[in-house]
């Protein structure tokens, strides 16, 4: 006989052993699932940290290059290449001047002047790169008086050769024979000295060199204040990157023991 319920209703079939266990089965589904979608949740969130510090380091670092691009194009400019010919001419202008010159050269205002012919090596020089410049230093190397001569030498590389980058190899042989011939110059002479110091300075002003240069400014406040985080941010990177290499080297160990 079928029994049923105080109101009317059969009774529910009792559960099998089978029925019984499917909820248990189930529950350890879930649980083992479980570790698996933290898993996959803290990956996808790590993923995303290493996708912000990677975009905040490229983009605080393009920030910072330009920057310093900009600063070092004016300030730091690279020592440009000079022509061979300069070093035979620093030789040739440090032996001093014993007697007249016969090498007749023209200056910037189309004066004639006699030239050594070490001088006249050096104006010569001087005109595979800049016509104006040969002039002014033929000019410059007329001069007989110690004094004269080294205010001149000191005339032409200051003022008369254009600050433009594109002037730059011009820039860098005119002080390289300036400098030569000043130590062609008696020493004892103040005014010497004084222009020696002059072109240095000069010099290291407009080209990266060891020389300090006293009227230069500053790094821009921009590429510490984006260069220093994105270093941070790059570091940050690799310390991510040590971790992970760190955690799979103890999963394979893990395994290799097993």
């Amino acid at each position: 006989m079928s029994s049923r319920e105080p109101s009317g209703e059969p009774a529910p079939a009792p559960e099998t052993g089978e029925e019984r266990a499917a909820p248990s089965e189930s529950a350890s589904a879930g649980e083992r699932a479980a570790p698996k979608a933290r898993a996959s949740a803290g990956a996808r969130a790590g993923a995303r940290r290493v996708a912000a510090l990677l975009a905040l380091a490229l983009s605080l670092g393009a920030i910072a290059g330009v920057a310093y691009q900009r600063y070092a194009a004016v300030h730091l400019r690279a020592l440009p290449r000079v022509p061979g010919c300069v070093r035979g001419a620093r030789v040739a202008l440090r032996k001093p001047v014993a007697v007249s010159g016969t090498e007749p050269r023209q200056t910037a205002s189309g004066e004639t002047v006699y030239l050594t012919p070490g001088e006249d090596r050096a104006v010569a020089c001087a005109l595979q790169l800049d016509e104006a410049l040969a002039r002014h230093l033929a000019g410059a190397l007329a001069e007989q008086a110690p004094a004269q001569r080294a205010a001149r030498l000191v005339e032409l590389v200051r003022d008369r050769v254009p600050a433009d980058p594109a002037y730059d190899r011009a820039a860098s042989a005119a002080y390289m024979m300036a400098s030569a011939a000043l130590r062609g110059l008696p020493d004892d002479v103040a005014e010497v000295g004084a222009a020696a110091e002059e072109l240095d300075r000069h010099h290291a002003c407009r080209f990266d060199t060891r020389r300090p240069c006293p009227t230069r400014p500053p790094m821009p406040a921009l590429v510490w204040l984006t260069g220093a985080p994105a270093a941070l941010s790059l570091l940050g990177l690799l310390w991510i990157g040590l971790a992970a290499s760190a955690a799979r080297y103890r999963r394979w160990r893990a395994r290799r023991s097993r």
